[in-house]
Order: C-alpha cells, then sequence, then structure tokens
C-alpha cells in the first residue's frame, strides 16, 4: 500500500488548522512535521485535536541542523541529544515514521580519511537513534541530500566535475547524496537500516534514479517528492521540470512506502497532487 502526505513547509506563517484543512480537501493521508515545526511539549495536546479533526496521520523530519556525522566528539554528542528529543515526539503524536539526515563533513577537508571518519561518527549515531526509535516502533529513514543546491547549474555532470576534490563556497558537504554512498551505509549498518528516497535531490546530481532504487532495495520505505529543473531549482511543482513521475512509479510498483510531496505553497502543494499520478492514490 502506498500513503500520500505533505511536508509542512519551512517558513510558513498560516493557520495550522487552516493548512491541515487543505490537506483533507486534497484527500491526503498524513502530514509531515518537523525542522522548524515540531510542537513543542505544551502543545502536543493541540495537535492531536488537529489531527483527530481532520482525521490526518503525522511524519516527522527530524531537524536538519543536527550534524551526526561531525568530528569534534562534544558537539557530535549535542546533536546527537537533539535528534533523540526530536524523535521523542513520536510516542506523543503516534508517527510511525521518520525521516533523518547523515550530516556532513567539513567543507575544507574531503580527504578520504575525513570522509571514512565521518561516515563512521554517522553510523556509531544510526546504530543508537535505531534502538533508541524501535522502543516507539518508529522507522527511522536517511534521506539522500544534495550538496550542490541551487548552484547546480554552474557545473555540469563532466570530467572536471567528477575531478573536484572540495566544496564549494556556500555547500554543505553531506555524505550521502548518491547511489555509493547508500551502498557504503547499508554495507556498514547492515539490513536494519531503512531510507528515504528525495527524488528532488537526487535530480540534482544527475545521478540515475533506477540505481538507487535498486541500491536500497527492500529497504526503502518512503520518498520525499519535489520536481527540479536544469538551473539547480528543487522543490518545485510536479510536473514543472525534469522529474520522470512515469519512471518513477514504474520503478517503485508493488512496494509499499510512503510517498511525500515537499513543495513551498499551497497553490504548488494542490498543483502537484491535482496534477500528476499521485492523484490516484489520494481520497478524492
Amino acid at each position: 500500500m502506498k500513503t500520500v502526505g505533505v511536508a509542512l513547509y519551512n517558513n510558513f506563517r498560516g493557520s495550522l488548522g487552516s493548512f491541515l484543512g487543505f490537506l483533507q480537501s486534497l484527500g491526503v493521508d498524513y502530514v509531515e512535521i518537523g525542522k522548524e515545526w515540531i510542537p513543542q511539549r505544551a502543545n502536543i495536546r493541540y495537535m492531536n485535536d488537529l489531527l483527530d479533526i481532520y482525521e490526518l496521520d503525522a511524519n516527522l523530519h527530524v531537524s536538519y541542523h543536527y550534524n551526526l556525522a561531525e568530528l569534534d566528539k562534544r558537539k557530535w554528542k549535542r546533536n546527537l541529544l537533539g535528534v533523540l528529543g526530536d524523535i521523542g515526539i513520536c510516542y506523543d503524536l503516534d508517527i510511525q515514521n521518520a525521516v533523518l539526515h547523515c550530516g556532513w563533513m567539513d567543507r575544507d577537508d574531503n580527504s578520504p580519511q575525513t570522509r571514512d571518519e565521518s561516515f563512521e561518527r554517522f553510523v556509531d549515531s544510526y546504530n543508537m537513534i535505531s534502538d533508541f526509535a524501535d522502543d516507539f516502533n518508529v522507522k527511522v529513514g536517511l534521506e539522500n541530500q544534495c550538496s550542490m543546491g541551487w548552484q547546480h547549474s554552474l557545473i555540469s555532470e563532466t570530467e572536471d566535475y567528477k575531478n573536484i576534490n572540495s566544496t564549494f563556497e556556500g555547500w554543505e558537504n553531506y555524505i550521502f547524496q548518491k547511489a555509493e554512498d547508500a551502498a557504503k551505509l547499508k554495507e556498514l549498518i547492515g539490513e536494519k537500516i531503512f531510507f528515504v528516497l528525495d527524488v528532488g535531490h537526487l535530480g540534482l546530481t544527475r545521478a540515475p534514479l533506477d540505481t538507487m532504487i535498486k541500491v536500497m532495495g527492500k529497504n526503502l520505505i518512503g520518498l520525499h517528492v519535489h520536481d527540479f529543473n536544469q538551473h539547480g531549482r528543487d522543490h518545485l511543482p510536479i510536473g514543472s521540470g525534469e522529474l520522470n513521475m512515469e519512471q518513477l512509479f514504474s520503478l517503485i510498483k508493488g512496494k509499499n512506502m510512503f510517498i511525500t510531496i515537499e513543495n513551498r505553497s499551497a497553490p504548488h502543494i494542490k498543483h502537484s497532487i491535482l496534477h500528476s499520478p499521485l492523484a490516484r492514490f489520494c481520497h478524492l
């Protein structure tokens, strides 16, 4: 079975109740909360009431500023505690799926040794987080990211690009971006690992979609879906960029997973649902 939800986008400034009512009218199954929208303890009952009123479930996106590949041990412990605190909300809101970013390396040190140490630090993090989440029956999926962001158009997938050994100013040097990163994480962590594939982030790297899905295999539990274009923009409404939805749906045929739409405005969210294959999974 596939379920469809919508991420509560950054910088949203409207009424939470009206937004959930908007999602209910589109027939989606859940709202993805997180980042800057994780409820404080005093607001848990209010959030539960809203979810009940609008008949929605919730997924969690762990705050993105916690770097779990941090090599400074004190900073790493602080970040780890922050992630565990976020996941604790799953108990209060009966959340079963959480999305997690792996973290990044120092942009000025992209050496193989630093990269290996960063992966090892993240693996330690994930093992602890996974054990903690198991007590709440929560699956924590790792989301691939993209260091290039809006500056992707400055560089193409050429020999020059492949020979770059550092990260450009303003870019985070994320450790999980392509299929080879997923394969390495799978090798280090084992079969208890879960993945959430962000198809827009992957598209910006120009990496093949089928290869990533094959590597993730049965450990793929969800998707983040948004369109992207050749100018390095992502989080666009579905159908306005280069994302091949028919190819995507053929690759995930028969797989049970959640599908989260990640757009940055209500009109874009509505367009993504009503003018894409996602409509067939919504209760319209």
